[in-house]
């Protein structure tokens, strides 16, 4: 991607491999490459520089150089037309406080700064900001709900200490598309009013260990496509659907997310799929990944839109659903580590198998069993 990205600007991209570099031109984007340097100066050619829209630092997650704190408040200082400000892995520890000055700004990566206690509050004033990333963030004290105040933020990944995400804050964020939370080891709760995000499509959370419950809400997600949940192992899907009058299945028929893609990936919690759960599924699924839920009992039935079911290391799980062979969309069937459904899936000798036989490719156990080149 950086290849391709560096092919399109062209001669308005600067690869700099070295602060004493010399430069008598001045570019529009500039990406820094040191590998083994422990910290990273302002290069003697940077000060002459006119107006800079992005600033990158290449270096591979987990890498010992680092960015030196005076070159960070030396960009924020100098280059205030910046759209594109990427930090990733650079090993800073404190947020230049001037960082609101960058009233441009759309894209700020923070992620894989470890060190990281807070982000300054000036960073609420970047309001045409659409991508910020505190993925791996793990000493991030808080998110506030000052985060409202991102109005354009179109992305956010965060990793925090937090036990509950406050509410009236991310919630706020009208253009949000996507919501990345991951390595949260404190989460407890997410922000119940998370159904006030009715443009989000795609919500992923990841390695949350404490993580009881999602919130309510996640059933009024109606723009919601995308659903991943992974290693999350005290995290129970039942929200309980029927337990008061805002319930009822009539009213809220047509607020439902419309989920297309749902992967779920180490949930002991798991035996069977809630209600809503499925009801988020009937009709618009295309793809459904479960991998190691070591207690998952049975799949869900009426996906009538399935394109692609894979199900690895549910070691529970002994049998199809019952509708199985009218999943006439069905075009690839994957089934590893599965030893009573692979029992029951084996070519024509299986109970299963005449669920099963109508799909172009199947894999099972690694053994292409049927396949559309035969």
């Amino acid at each position: 991607m950086h290849d391709l990205a560096t092919s399109l600007m062209g001669n308005e991209c600067l690869i700099v491999k070295s602060t004493n570099q010399i430069c008598t031109k001045s570019y529009r984007h500039l990406s820094l490459h040191f590998v083994d340097a422990p910290k990273i100066d302002v290069p003697i050619f940077l000060p002459n520089f006119g107006h800079l829209r992005s600033i990158s630092f290449f270096q591979f997650i987990g890498g010992s150089t680092g960015v030196s704190q005076s070159f960070l408040e030396f960009i924020v200082s100098r280059f205030k037309f910046l759209r594109m400000l990427d930090l990733r892995s650079s090993n800073i520890e404190v947020v230049p406080k001037k960082i609101g000055n960058l009233k441009h700004l759309r894209y700020l990566e923070l992620g894989y700064n470890p060190k990281i206690k807070e982000i300054p509050s000036s960073i609420y004033k970047l309001q045409n900001l659409e991508y910020l990333s505190l993925m791996e963030c793990e000493e991030l004290k808080a998110l506030t709900r000052d985060v409202k105040y991102l109005i354009s933020l179109r992305y956010l990944q965060l990793t925090t200490m937090q036990k509950h995400l406050p509410t009236n804050g991310i919630s706020c964020l009208n253009s949000l598309r996507s919501l990345w939370i991951s390595n949260c080891n404190n989460l407890e709760y997410l922000f119940e009013d998370i159904g006030c995000l009715q443009g989000l499509r795609r919500l992923w959370i990841y390695e949350c260990p404490r993580l009881i419950s999602l919130p309510h809400g996640v059933r009024k997600l109606r723009s919601l496509e995308h659903l991943r949940l992974r290693t999350c192992e005290r995290l129970d899907l039942n929200l309980s659907i029927g337990s008061d009058k805002q319930d009822n299945h009539d009213e809220l028929s047509n607020t439902w997310p419309h989920l297309r893609y749902l992967r779920i990936k180490e949930l002991p919690q798991l035996v069977e799929f809630p209600q809503w759960l499925i009801q988020c599924s009937t009709n618009t699924l295309e793809s459904l990944e479960i991998l190691n839920c070591s207690n998952l009992k049975a799949l869900p039935e009426l996906m009538e839109k399935l394109q692609a079911l894979g199900v690895v290391n549910c070691l529970e799980l002994s049998s199809l659903p019952k509708d199985m062979d009218r999943l006439i969309a069905l075009r690839e069937l994957t089934i590893r580590g599965c030893p009573k459904l692979s029992e029951r899936c084996k070519q024509e000798t299986g109970e299963d198998w005449f669920k099963i036989a109508h799909i172009p490719y199947i894999d099972l156990d690694d053994k292409i069993i049927k396949s559309t080149e035969n």
